[in-house]
């Protein structure tokens, strides 16, 4: 059984690209931006818990992290699903998203 594919797959798998490319790179600059505010936000709880200005409670902070990470593993079984049942947009996509991170 042969299935010819019309135009509009085509169209939506370019727009699956396109996609991926503009959120690859949103990510990029996301994740960069995260990760230079996060690591000064930690070099200033360091520095003023060392000068004894604060007490931060670190194991309360790895609990809220730990919540996060059940969560997250939880909602990834949903999106995994997802994703299965539209393999070829999300192949489109993460070869966007791909290139994206490379832009």
């Amino acid at each position: 059984m042969t299935e010819t594919l019309s135009p509009q797959f085509f169209l939506t798998l370019g727009f699956s690209f396109a996609l991926g490319m503009g959120m690859g790179y949103a990510l990029k600059v996301a994740i960069k931006l995260t990760l230079l505010l996060g690591g000064i936000l930690l070099i200033g709880l360091f520095t003023l818990q060392y000068a004894g200005l604060i007490q931060v409670d670190w194991t309360g902070m790895e609990t809220h992290y730990t919540g996060a990470m059940d969560w997250l593993q939880a909602y990834s079984a949903g999106l995994k699903a997802f994703m299965l049942t539209h393999l070829a947009h999300t192949a489109s996509f993460f070869a966007g998203v791909l290139l994206g991170f490379r832009l």
